[in-house]
Formats: C-alpha cells, sequence, structure tokens
C-alpha cells in the first residue's frame, strides 16, 4: 500500500484550465490515500468559481489568499498538506493517471532519494501535444554556453541541474514531507527562479530519481511566466535570478559531489562551461566569488535579491534589461 499523498495545486488566474487540473489529480489511479489542496492565490478571474464545482469532494481543500505570489501560494499548500509524499501540480498542467503511483513507487524503492521527477510531454493551449521533454537530453530552454565538456555528459541528475533545470516546473516534483516539515524547505521570493533554488537545495539532501516516461502535461499556452521573462524587459530580471541561483548552489553542491580534489577540479572547470551565462561569464564569476563554498549563503549574497541592490540593477541591465 501506497504512503498518503497530498497534490498542492497553487492556483492563479487559470479558469480555463483550473478544473481540468484538480480533475486529473482525482484520475489518479493506484492511490488509496489522496488529498488535493488547492491554494488560490487572489484569483481575480473566474477560477474560485470553477473550483467550487469541488466543493461536495472530501479529497479536495480550497483555501483562498490575497496574491502573494507562486512562491507564497507554494510554502501554504505545503504547510497545509497532511500527505507523507507530497507532489505540485501547477493549475494550468495535468498529470498523467499513473502518474502519482509510479512516482511514490519510485521514492519507495529508493529511500535516500531527496526527489522524484519524470520526463514531460509538453502540449499546446487546447492539450495538443507538442513534443516530449527527456530530461536534460530535448528541449532545453537554451543551450549551454560551450561545447563542454559539460556536467551533464557525467550522468548524474544533480549536475546536470547546475546546467539547466531539466525538471523544468514545479509540476515535476514529488518528495516525502520530511523535506518541508524536518529540513524546513521552503520556495524562496523568486519570480522565474523558485522552483529551480527549491529543487538545488534538496539536492543536498539526497539523489534525484528520473522516471523516463512523460507522465506530465506541461501546459504552453502564451501567458507562461517564463514567457513572460523572455519578452523585451523581462530578460534581465530572469536571467540574473538564473545567475543568482546556479551561484548560489554550485559550490557547495559540487563539493559534496566531487569524491576528490581532482574531482572537483574537473567539475569546477566544468561548471564554468556549462552554466547559463547568457554571454556575461563575467557576472556569473562575480556571482560564484561572491557566494563562495560555505554550506550557507552569506547573508551579504542573498541581499542581492533586493530590488534596488546597485549590483543587481547593474546585472539585469547587463543581461538584457
Amino acid at each position: 500500500m501506497l504512503p498518503s499523498v497530498s497534490v498542492v495545486i497553487p492556483s492563479y488566474n487559470h479558469e480555463r484550465f483550473v478544473a481540468a487540473a484538480v480533475e486529473s489529480v482525482l484520475a489518479s489511479e493506484g492511490v488509496d490515500q489522496l488529498e488535493v489542496v488547492v491554494v488560490d492565490d487572489g484569483s481575480t478571474d473566474a477560477s474560485r468559481e470553477r473550483l467550487a464545482a469541488f466543493r461536495g469532494d472530501g479529497r479536495v481543500r480550497v483555501v483562498e489568499q490575497a496574491n502573494e505570489g507562486a512562491h507564497a501560494a507554494l510554502n501554504r499548500g505545503l504547510e497545509l498538506a497532511r500527505g507523507e509524499l507530497l507532489f505540485i501540480l501547477n493549475s494550468d498542467d495535468l498529470f498523467d493517471r499513473q502518474r502519482v503511483a509510479v512516482l511514490a513507487e519510485r521514492l519507495a524503492a529508493a529511500p535516500d532519494a531527496a526527489l522524484a521527477a519524470s520526463w514531460i510531454e509538453v502540449i499546446d493551449r487546447d492539450g495538443r501535444p507538442l513534443g516530449v521533454k527527456r530530461a536534460w537530453h530535448t528541449l532545453p530552454p537554451w543551450p549551454a554556453p560551450t561545447p563542454g565538456p559539460l556536467l551533464s555528459e557525467l550522468g548524474d541528475p544533480r549536475l546536470a541541474l547546475l546546467e539547466t533545470n531539466w525538471i523544468a516546473t514545479t509540476s515535476n516534483l514529488a518528495f516525502r514531507s520530511i523535506l518541508v516539515r524536518e529540513h524546513g524547505l521552503r520556495f524562496a521570493p523568486l519570480r522565474y527562479t523558485h522552483d529551480w533554488d527549491f529543487i538545488l537545495r534538496a539536492c543536498r539532501r539526497g539523489p534525484v530519481e528520473l522516471v523516463e516516461q512523460p507522465l506530465l502535461r506541461y501546459r504552453v499556452h502564451g501567458a507562461n511566466t517564463i514567457d513572460e521573462g523572455a519578452a523585451d524587459g523581462g530578460q534581465g530580471a530572469m536571467r540574473f535570478e538564473i545567475l543568482w541561483t546556479v551561484a548560489r548552489h554550485a559550490g557547495s553542491l559540487l563539493r559534496s559531489l566531487a569524491g576528490s580534489e581532482a574531482g572537483l577540479a574537473d567539475l569546477e572547470r566544468r561548471v564554468l562551461r556549462s552554466a547559463p551565462a547568457f554571454d556575461r561569464g563575467d557576472l556569473l564569476d562575480q556571482l560564484l566569488l561572491l557566494r563562495g563554498v560555505d554550506e550557507r549563503p552569506a547573508t551579504a549574497y542573498d541581499a542581492l535579491l533586493g530590488p534596488g541592490h546597485p549590483l543587481r540593477r547593474a546585472a539585469e541591465n547587463a543581461l538584457g534589461g
């Protein structure tokens, strides 16, 4: 029998998609103890009316809050979730019927694993398939800055995560509740990389299990947050968060996985060739230097996220405005 499962759905202005998201979780097969925790983050469309249709289903809890951002809705949902295993599904995506059971079984077979994820089927606004993202092997958001040698060539999913967020979305996360309840992991107030930052912090707790089946349908519909960041005016902010996130975790993760000084030297060379730099390797170098290799980042490093911080303003301008 599988452990109890909670699926957290942060919901914001997805009136067209949110009911289908909830229904896809409720259709999960092979799960005896399932709850869905939907946190509506101050939607101004008809999302709440769509969610009202689930009031009679004891498996579904809907809570509402003023708009605080995706990270806040996720943290609220994780605090309310009662399951031993925690999954996340964004309100515009869909679960395969087998997703929960397959990932739960993979976690059970890998007691040291921190996270489990799967391949992703990308779909359009109307649910038509666009292709399958096979972790870091296909459909990357951007190419590595050099031909290599790359971190991803070493085969460890954790190292590949310093090259690209191949997990791609919070919808592709499954993990034990111990990460939240005992280790205190939370989503940071990042607009574009709150998922990536959470994943890399979790990687310090154990390996990542990858299920090579497309058990998540990720919807591309023109209003995705990553599209906002890729648009003119948003590139600088998104790219800065990416560089900041990678630099925040690179040193400590490489040291934990190196195995030897020679191995560490090789990983350090690879990270400079692999990590996204957007043709501004000097900025990545500066952030890596500021961050250092201590287990915990210096307060001064985290302070770079302040919207008025002069280094952040200069970096965003250099990275795209």
